[in-house]
Order: structure tokens, then C-alpha cells, then sequence
């Protein structure tokens, strides 16, 4: 297999968190699931023009979508047919990224696979830019494409949704310090705003609610730590990612992941958080 992925240029960076690209994806397994991803994301299937999700996170309801979609952010992991991945491209937003191309659909695409054309308009031209995508093979030719095409449906846009102030200082806290984050309440004071309101802001934004988004990136640091720093799972482990303590490391993972740290620490098939079954 072969995986690319590179940062946008500087005129997309406020909203793309990166670009990537897998091809000659064949594993001997049919299914696989992916880790819980707090941000949201276009897929495109170079290969045919269609997706197999499933519907509700239930491999009893398999449903078919064109081959350009948008998979919302997700609060549990989900299922995925490997032969959709054999050859893909991928643009991952950054929390809050997606707003200016979807305004506020964002807000309803928690857990939801929907078609890309659906959710830019028909006149978003979504099958030109796969027939352009499938017309090369370079990697940084697709990758340009993309790009273009990102700007172009920026350009089109009568005004560019720039987000709330208060929701933007909480992504920031998250992202830098899931533990020390403020409390909902006191963003929400901070901001003027009710905590209601608060809250239905940050989801119209970024597609999860404070505290859903909170627990993700708390789970999602564990899991880099334990992943990619070879961090056995302790009490200081789960002290510096936000838990509470060891047994609230362990139910959070149980919910995300149906396996515990430990177990995760242990298996060496999981990759780009994609888990074989």
C-alpha cells in the first residue's frame, strides 16, 4: 500500500488540517473499523463510483452512496468495507474547518455519511473533479486539483463564515491542553453567552457538542500516546490526557474503541486508526 499525505497550501491551512491519498490497498481482511475522529471529512473513491457505509454503525444495514462523500464527525467507531479503500482520496478538515463549504449543515452531520454533491449543491461539479482525479496518477497533481477546487468553492462564497470567537478559543484550549480546558460554563461566560446557547454555537460549528468534542480529543491523545510513544497505559498516563483516573482511561476506551488500552498497546495491525477485523 502506498500513502501520501501533505499539509494544505497557506490560503487553505486555516480550514484543511491535510490531504491523502491510498492506493494498492488489498488487506486479506473484508472489514475493518475506524477509531472515533472529532473532525470532519470528503472521501472520494477513485476507483469506482461508489461507497459502502453502514448505516447507523449497523453491518446488518449496508447502504450505497456515489463515490464522493461526506463522512461527519464521529462520536463511537464505525464500520468500513476495505474494497472502498483500495483506491481513495481524502481531504480532513480541521475542527471548525468545514463551515465556509457547508455553513450550517455542519451542525447535522454528526455520525452521517451523505453524498458530496448533496452537501455543496448540483452545481458543485463533485463528478468533474473525480473524472479530473482519475485522469492522472501523480500525487501531487491530485493533490492540486483538490486545492483548486477548494478555493474555487471559496471564491464562490458571497461571504466566507468566519465562526465564533468563543468557539475557535475553545478549540484552541483543546487542542493545546485537553486537561486544562476550561469548563463549558466558564467559556460560555467568558463569551456572554448562555451556556445553552453556547453550545448549540459549537455544535452548529464544528458538528459535536463541547462535551462530546472534549472526550474525543481526550481519547484521541491517549491513543496517540499509547500508539505512537509507546506509553504504557497508567494512572499519570491518564492524569496528563484529562481522565479523571485509570477506570474513567478504561470505560472511555471501552466506548470508543470496544477494547481496553492495554489491549490497544498490544496490537500491532492498526493503522491511520483503522482497526482489522
Amino acid at each position: 500500500m502506498n500513502f501520501h499525505a501533505r499539509k494544505p497550501g497557506q490560503a487553505l491551512a486555516r480550514w484543511i488540517d491535510k490531504l491523502w491519498i491510498c492506493e494498492g490497498y488489498h488487506p486479506s481482511h473484508r472489514l475493518e473499523f475506524k477509531l472515533p475522529d472529532a473532525s470532519l471529512a470528503w472521501i472520494i473513491n477513485l476507483k469506482e463510483d461508489q461507497i459502502r457505509v453502514f448505516e447507523s454503525n449497523r453491518m446488518d444495514r449496508l447502504m450505497i452512496l456515489p463515490g464522493s462523500i461526506i463522512a461527519g464527525p464521529r462520536s463511537t467507531y464505525y464500520y468500513l468495507d476495505t474494497v472502498c479503500q483500495e483506491l481513495c482520496m481524502g481531504i480532513q478538515f480541521k475542527p471548525g474547518g468545514a463551515l465556509p463549504f457547508h455553513g450550517n449543515l455542519v451542525g447535522k452531520l454528526k455520525d452521517v455519511d451523505m453524498p458530496l454533491e448533496d452537501g455543496l449543491g448540483r452545481h458543485s461539479h463533485v463528478d468533474d473533479l473525480r473524472e479530473r482525479l482519475q485522469e492522472t496518477s501523480v500525487a501531487e497533481e491530485r493533490f492540486q486539483l483538490v486545492e483548486q477546487y477548494l478555493l474555487r468553492s471559496l471564491e464562490k462564497k458571497i461571504m466566507v463564515p468566519k465562526g465564533h470567537p468563543a468557539v475557535a478559543y475553545a478549540l484552541q484550549m483543546f487542542e493545546h491542553s485537553p486537561a486544562a480546558a476550561p469548563s463549558i460554563a466558564e467559556i460560555a461566560d467568558m463569551a456572554n453567552l448562555s451556556t445553552e446557547r453556547y453550545i448549540r454555537v459549537f455544535k452548529e460549528e464544528v458538528g459535536l457538542t463541547p462535551k462530546n468534542y472534549g472526550s474525543i480529543v481526550r481519547f484521541q491523545l491517549a491513543l496517540r500516546m499509547i500508539r505512537e510513544e509507546r506509553v504504557n497505559p497508567s494512572i499519570d498516563m491518564a492524569l496528563s490526557s484529562g481522565y479523571y483516573d485509570q477506570s474513567h482511561l478504561y470505560r472511555e476506551f471501552h466506548k470508543y474503541a470496544n477494547m481496553s488500552p492495554a489491549e490497544l498497546f498490544r496490537r500491532q495491525d492498526i493503522l491511520e486508526n483503522h482497526v482489522p477485523l
